[in-house]
């Protein structure tokens, strides 16, 4: 196979992944209210993330979780600190570690007053360990590899936690199950041709047809 017909096959995959994405959300429920859910970091803590990140998604009454799929688990990013959250808007969820927290959901036209005096987070994305394991417990570990190469730290966080949310609320991922995090510069053909768990296809870049594989959960 000539490298052009390759990298065609590979795209026609990639698409493929992302349509299912898309057929998957569209078939969560008949609410279509557009809603988000709020976040708040104090520091990068990857694996404290992941844990507050299925916690939450777990946690979610079922036609709750169902509505925040069908909007594309529409979340924003916030600097903030989780133990200094006023009475009037709780955390839903706090990462074990407690540097993240989980507000909402919330439509997505009436969020709280916290969403709009934070910060959105930015900045770029720090040198990561290559592996990294969330703790669970029985069954063996899953493998979520994650691509790094020309990703910010807000894409790095959109991909991952759109994949740990999306996973749980489909069933895909057990809210026990330990998981190691790869991190690689970017994700091979094999990857987007195998069988996986579940993924994240997004575009490579902004005004770009072009697809590339963010993530690839383990089946």
């Amino acid at each position: 196979m000539t490298p052009a017909i390759a990298a065609t096959s590979t795209q026609d995959r990639l698409s493929a992944l992302f349509e299912e994405r898309a057929r998957l959300v569209a078939e969560a429920t008949t609410d279509t209210t557009p809603v988000t859910a709020l976040v708040l970091l104090r520091g990068l803590d990857v694996v404290d993330a992941v844990q507050g990140a299925r916690a939450f998604a777990a946690g979610l009454p079922e036609a709750e979780g169902r509505t925040w799929l069908r909007s594309w688990t529409r979340t924003r990013f916030l600097f903030g600190n989780p133990a200094n959250l006023p009475d009037r808007t709780p955390a839903r969820t706090v990462a074990p570690s407690g540097t993240v927290a989980w507000l909402g959901t919330y439509p997505t036209d009436h969020l709280p007053g916290v969403g709009r005096l934070l910060k959105p987070l930015s900045g770029s994305l720090p040198r990561l360990p290559d592996t990294l394991d969330v703790p669970g417990r029985g069954g063996p570990v899953r493998e979520l590899r994650l691509a790094t190469c020309d990703v910010t730290l807000i894409q790095y966080l959109v991909h991952l936690h759109h994949t740990i949310a999306e996973a749980t609320l489909l069933g895909r991922l057990g809210i026990t199950e330990p998981i190691r995090l790869t991190h690689q510069p970017d994700l091979d053909a094999e990857c987007a041709h195998g069988d996986p768990g579940y993924t994240r296809v997004h575009y490579a870049a902004e005004d770009s047809p072009e697809l590339r594989l963010y993530t690839s959960l383990a089946p």
